[in-house]
């Protein structure tokens, strides 16, 4: 039989035809198999873990058809020691059954730091020394002495350079008074805008009190200074990190007012 006869023939069509069946059963099962290894469609949305402590993590996915793997941890005084402070992926974000979510906890054990030397650097140095150690300043108290920092405490004793110490710890300060050549004259502070107020007050190594508000002052963006204590010229001067209280308005009539009092008074 020629080739020409066999590809006429009903035999060679019957072949082909199971041929192309097999194949196309062939392929058919691997995309059944891909859609059910892959679990295609089958999609679920991401719990959201903050907050959640460590010991009850198992217990939270419990039946969420979901992995977590703990990849990182952090140190915040203001969570919960324990506790999961971010997640990736985040909450809510659509993700297939099965997907480990990694996460970052906060540290059980409080961050220490060395202690810095403090002695000898005036108010502005030692502010900037301690927010960079992770602590802040507590109670100032001026005593008779040079003006730089004479003594740095901690929970009412002395401690010493390079002491480790929990972040976020409170030092408290002991400065000398130092003459009248050291004090710092009162900035006139009156008109001015909260942003404005703080920069001025830090050049001049003050510090900012209460910030007291009328009720047209709820936007503090743009409200300006209508009173101050202590006043411009009212006192010899201030000691340094001494604090200025204002008073803010949104009025510009209130403004007005009291730019004349203050001419009158003058």
């Amino acid at each position: 039989m020629s080739l020409r006869e066999f590809i006429k023939s009903g035999s060679f069509w019957k072949h082909t035809a199971l041929a192309a069946g097999s194949v196309l059963l062939f392929l058919l099962g691997c995309f059944l198999f891909l859609d059910f290894f892959t679990l295609h469609n089958e999609y679920m949305e991401v719990p959201d873990f903050k907050g959640v402590y460590t010991r009850d993590l198992d217990k939270f996915v419990s039946g969420k058809d979901i992995e977590y793997e703990i990849v990182d941890s952090v140190y915040n005084d203001k969570l919960p020691k324990g506790s999961v402070v971010d997640q990736e992926p985040k909450a809510a974000a659509t993700v297939k059954q099965g997907r480990t979510i990694y996460l970052t906890v906060n540290a059980r054990v409080n961050k220490k730091v060395a202690m810095p030397n403090l002695i000898d650097l005036s108010l502005r140095q030692a502010k900037s020394l301690l927010e960079s150690y992770g602590l802040q300043v507590g109670r100032l108290t001026y005593v008779e002495g040079l003006p730089p920092i004479m003594h740095q405490n901690f929970q009412g004793k002395p401690i010493a350079p390079n002491t480790q110490i929990d972040v976020g710890s409170s030092i408290d300060l002991v400065l000398g008074l130092g003459n009248k050549n050291s004090l710092i004259a009162v900035p006139e502070l009156f008109g001015m805008t909260l942003s404005e107020v703080r920069s001025v007050l830090l050049s001049a190594n003050l510090s900012l009190g209460m910030v007291n508000k009328d009720e047209t002052a709820s936007d503090t963006l743009y409200a300006r200074v209508f009173r101050q204590a202590p006043q411009p010229n009212s006192t010899d001067g201030l000691y340094e990190g001494a604090r200025v209280n204002i008073w803010l308005t949104g009025s510009e009539e209130v403004l007005e007012s009291e730019s004349k009092q203050n001419i009158q008074i003058e």
